[in-house]
């Protein structure tokens, strides 16, 4: 892109010459027809002179005296055609010994005009001056006319020279502009190119602070606004680095607190997990043994239900374990090989409700093209589905609950889709994001109503995650859910092979 100064020049020289043309046009247009006024002035002149000269020989038809007094004229530079005509327009004379034109009628549209006009008639065509008037005897008596005609070229030679010489001086006038325009622009951008080359500086990283001189001009009043802007900037920026670096250390301090009361909190739980649950065990294993005894219906009862709220209670602790787990950073995931399908009828199995006790029927329906010998970990595979699964049937009353499997495999990597659908309660669509939370339930009354800590789904989505994958739901109020648990695992055979 063109700088500063080059448009500068280029507008400059531009507006120069657009003027020296102007000018030149101009002074040749109106120099031009000055110089033919004055020749038509003249040849009416001369032609009117010769009119007087002829008058007494044109009385008295002295040919001869009027033949030597056109001679004299057309003896001149540039005369084509001299005549002397009588009253009717016919040749008397054109100054020629010969006089070939003699008797002849002469009838020019610009004779006509003359004769019509009782005046002198001049005209310009095709190069050649033309000039007709009347010889007057009296004012009533008109004794012939006289005919003039001059070449043109004398005159054009003149206005070429002219033309070359007004061309020559604009041309000189336009160049002397330019260099002038050259200097002046360059005179005039040097203080901007200063600045512009300081403020490259800048915005390359230099640490230089002092701006060129640049006059007392608009631009040097720029450059003292440069200035405080810089100064400006400068105390900005250390204000901020200041607060960047105060707010560096109190994100720092604060993520160390924050990191230390979660391990302290991740600890915590462990522990007391560990320290409730073993003798939690002894307490099951108590019960389980006073089942095994000799017990009344109400004793057995008793013991029953010491048995069921001590699993229930074993498995909010072992949820909370697994939760510090996580939270921690040290859940590790234990590969294996395995059925994927014969994972999932066993706990379909498990969990199939009673169909004389409950009206929601548990089905598996598992794609035939979706791999089945995967690489992951049992367990925790069977943990998510248990979950996903045993909160579809609890929020169900009546209707079904589908486990459904799709999934391809591809370049030794298994990518699962298990969709859990129900026809229950559905989920309010302003709670769906919240249910992944630790300790979150869709509403106050789902804890009372069908119980559970918040923590499974929690869990399980971050199991998903450890798997490459994730756990999505859609889900319409009053018409059920869908959860789909996605995975990435290795599948069986290429590890194996591998």
């Amino acid at each position: 892109m063109p700088g500063l100064r080059t448009k500068l020049v280029v507008y400059t020289v531009l507006i120069v010459f657009a003027v020296a043309g102007a000018v030149s046009a101009i002074s040749i247009t109106l120099a031009h027809q000055a110089s033919v006024a004055a020749f038509e002035r003249h040849a009416t002149v001369l032609a009117k002179t010769l009119g007087e000269a002829v008058l007494e020989p044109l009385y008295e038809l002295n040919v001869k005296l009027m033949r030597q007094q056109v001679g004299s004229v057309l003896a001149g530079e540039g005369a084509l055609r001299v005549m002397i005509l009588d009253a009717g327009t016919r040749v008397l004379t054109d100054g020629t010994d010969e006089n070939p034109l003699r008797g002849k009628e002469f009838n020019e549209p610009y004779l006509r005009q003359a004769r019509e006009r009782a005046e002198w008639v001049t005209r310009l065509q095709d190069g050649v001056i033309q000039v007709a008037g009347p010889v007057q005897a009296t004012a009533d008596r008109r004794l012939g006319y006289v005919v003039l005609e001059f070449s043109t070229a004398r005159l054009d030679a003149e206005w070429m020279k002219h033309i070359r010489l007004t061309l020559l001086l604009a041309g000189v006038c336009a160049g002397l502009a330019s260099i002038a325009a050259v200097i002046m622009a360059s005179w005039i951008t040097r203080p901007i190119k200063r600045l512009t080359d300081f403020a490259t500086s800048i915005r390359l990283g230099s640490a230089m602070r002092k701006i060129p001189e640049c006059g007392h001009d608009e631009v040097g009043r720029l450059a003292d606004a440069f200035t405080d802007v810089l100064n400006h900037l400068d105390h900005s920026n250390a204000e901020l680095k200041e607060l960047a670096n105060s707010l560096e250390q109190k994100v720092k301090e604060r993520t160390q607190a924050a990191e230390a009361g979660n391990k302290a909190k991740s600890e915590f739980l462990a522990t007391m997990s560990h320290e409730i649950r073993t003798p939690m065990n002894a307490v099951l294993g108590m019960a389980s043994l006073l089942e095994e005894t000799s017990l009344d219906e109400e004793q057995a009862l008793y013991a029953r239900t010491i048995s069921e709220s001590g699993e229930a209670l074993l498995d909010i602790i072992n949820g909370i374990l697994d939760f510090s787990k996580v939270e921690a950073g040290k859940l590790e995931l234990r590969t294996a090989p395995l059925d994927l399908e014969e994972l999932l009828s066993g706990v379909v199995r498990m969990l199939a409700p009673n169909p004389a006790e409950s009206r929601v029927a548990l089905r598996l329906e598992y794609d035939p093209e979706a791999p089945k010998n995967i690489q992951g970990d049992e367990g925790r595979i069977r943990q998510i589905i248990v979950n996903l699964v045993g909160n579809a049937l609890k929020f169900t009353e009546a209707g079904s609950v589908t486990v459904k499997v799709t999934g391809r495999a591809a370049g030794g990597m298994a990518k699962l889709r298990i969709a859990v659908t129900d026809t229950g309660v559905g989920i309010p669509e302003d709670s769906l994001e919240k249910i992944f939370t630790a300790f979150s339930q869709v509403n106050s009354t789902a804890s009372r109503d069908f119980g559970g800590t918040g923590l499974g789904l929690a869990i399980a989505s971050r199991l998903a995650h450890l798997m490459g994958g994730g756990i999505e739901v859609q889900s319409v109020l009053g018409k059920g859910s869908t959860f789909t648990f996605t995975c990435a695992l290795a599948t069986a055979e290429d590890l194996v092979t591998g």
